[in-house]
């Protein structure tokens, strides 16, 4: 039935959800839970970003050790490597692919960590796995052999920054080149010592053309290509160790555990808050008017006691309310802490992301549990509009969340944060009685259901049947009713003739007969197929 404008209750409803939004989202949520950027549980992704979730794996990393060359370059591996390339590159046959091309026996031959040894060393992933760094570096997928002009420009800079950086290298040194140049043809060589220096500089000309046309061989994509192969295998070793790590599993189970817990606390508390609120503000004006004109301490005591036996009652009347709270927010909390989880595995969360995820969860629980167990059995339009009404709170309370965290720095005065709260809430409030008015009892929405229901005709017809039934039974109730002017002799005896028939027809028969007999009047003809398929069709109709 449509509900307009004027016939829905705004104040009493805004009144509602402001209280419950105060109690929970706005209230409770900001004394149970801590909300941090990055969430509770320590990433690979977020440590690099120096975000970290426990204090533990932080000191961990800022203790590390400091770098140190030495064993990196003297590992096994990185040795019998050299050697291995040694008669390649003396052949001919070794590639390099940082100018992919063969390297030829002149060039100058370097081992080169793909990924730096000081990178690897000094990353807060390789830190927060507990892996080897010196092992990690000096793995086949790692190690390369390229010229040594570009081993040492390279250093311990990463592919990336090196390219970046390669056009500005080239130009420093066609700038060095050039006044080399000049300082050599102005260079008297009158003596041996002139001569000498002179021969030095040509050296040193020499050298910088060598770099220059080494450093422009470079082959930028076959360079990143090399790189994105090493940094594959080195970032595949350092999440599958953490990610299925026990420590990773704990951490996230206790997190989630945690969350949930506090949800569940969060909506239980919520709602007891609410129905108390509620029970004092009918009581309390009764009882200023009761104590106003001719105030009676005795008295006064009385009513506060009869008050707080109200609440009590009215407490423990929904205490089964109380429960599934709990649970649909332990359910809530415990997805939302996976869900701010594996973002973070990609990327890092802000705070007021976290809450929007949880409070998204806490509505899309309620709906869920709706669609699957239907509780109330309802018809498949009014199951939607329920699911409908339920997400239109969590769309509400995202808006009024966001709002919170705009509101709250510039509420830095005394109970600014109360101030902050109480607006976010109101907002959240219209948001819900707007989303919920637009979406179920608008002109607009009518429609939409309308047509809804007309294109699912078999939605309902749980429903329609029950209707059916209903109908039957009070027919049977009415019946029940009548008196049909037997008396005990003809009773048995209709009851016998009835029992004595073999087959449905007779039955049937048997009944139409009596039917007439007594003056029954029936919503269909009796032994008319037609007629009792019509009268159930327009019972489903109706």
């Amino acid at each position: 039935m449509h509900t307009s404008a004027q016939d829905f209750n705004w104040v009493k409803e805004l009144e509602k959800t402001v209280v419950n939004s105060l109690a929970t989202s706005f209230g409770l949520d900001f004394l149970l839970f801590e909300d941090k950027i990055g969430g509770n549980v320590d990433t690979v992704h977020n440590a690099r970003q120096g975000v970290w979730a426990t204090d533990g794996e932080k000191k961990r990393y800022e203790q590390r050790n400091k770098y140190d060359s030495h064993p990196y370059h003297t590992h096994e591996n990185y040795i019998n490597t050299g050697k291995q390339d040694k008669p390649l590159h003396r052949d001919g046959g070794l590639h390099d692919p940082y100018r992919n091309t063969g390297m030829g026996v002149d060039d100058e031959r370097h081992l080169d960590h793909v990924i730096s040894a000081k990178e690897i060393h000094n990353d807060a992933g390789r830190v927060l796995a507990e892996l080897d760094g010196v092992e990690l570096a000096n793995q086949d997928s790692n190690l390369q052999s390229t010229q040594g002009t570009i081993n040492r420009s390279k250093n311990a800079t990463s592919i990336d920054a090196y390219l970046d950086k390669l056009p500005g290298t080239i130009s420093t040194h066609k700038s060095t080149l050039a006044r080399d140049r000049q300082k050599l043809e102005n260079h008297p060589r009158y003596t041996p010592q002139q001569q000498h220096e002179a021969r030095t500089l040509e050296d040193k000309i020499r050298k910088t053309e060598d770099k220059i046309q080494q450093l422009k061989s470079v082959d930028p994509d076959s360079m990143r290509e090399r790189d994105a192969e090493a940094r594959k295998t080195y970032e595949q070793q350092i999440n599958r160790s953490y990610y299925i790590n026990s420590k990773f599993v704990k951490q996230t189970a206790k997190a989630s555990g945690m969350a949930g817990v506090k949800m569940g606390t969060r909506q239980m508390l919520g709602l007891i808050m609410a129905e108390i609120w509620f029970e004092l503000r009918e009581q309390i004006p009764a009882l200023v008017e009761k104590n106003r004109d001719n105030f009676d301490f005795s008295s006064f005591i009385d009513s506060i006691n009869k008050t707080l036996k109200g609440i009590w009652i009215r407490v423990k009347a929904r205490f089964k309310d109380f429960l599934t709270a709990f649970k649909d927010g332990v359910f809530g909390g415990v997805f939302a802490s996976l869900t701010t989880t594996l973002f973070n595995v990609f990327a890092t969360t802000q705070r007021m992301a976290v809450k929007i995820i949880r409070e998204v969860w806490g509505q899309f629980v309620k709906a869920l549990k709706l669609l699957i167990f239907n509780p109330d059995q309802l018809g498949f339009v009014d199951l939607c509009k329920a699911v409908v009404s339920v997400l239109s709170i969590g769309a509400a309370t995202v808006v009024g969340s966001v709002a919170y965290t705009q509101l709250l720095p510039m509420c830095n005065f005394p109970l600014g944060a109360e101030l902050a709260a109480f607006c976010s809430a109101l907002v959240t409030g219209v948001v819900t009685l707007g989303l919920s008015y637009f979406m179920l009892h608008s002109g607009i929405a009518k429609k939409i259901w309308a047509f809804v229901e007309s294109i699912m005709p078999h939605a309902d017809m749980i429903a329609k049947f029950q209707s059916i039934n209903a109908e039957l039974d009070q027919y049977l109730i009415e019946l029940s009713k009548l008196e049909f002017n037997l008396d005990a002799d003809e009773l048995e005896d209709f009851s016998q003739q009835l029992v004595a028939c073999n087959n449905e027809i007779q039955r049937g028969l048997l009944l139409q007969d009596e039917v007439d007999k007594r003056g029954i009047e029936l919503p269909y003809e009796m032994g008319n197929s037609e007629s009792t398929r019509k009268w159930l069709a327009s019972c489903i109709k109706g």
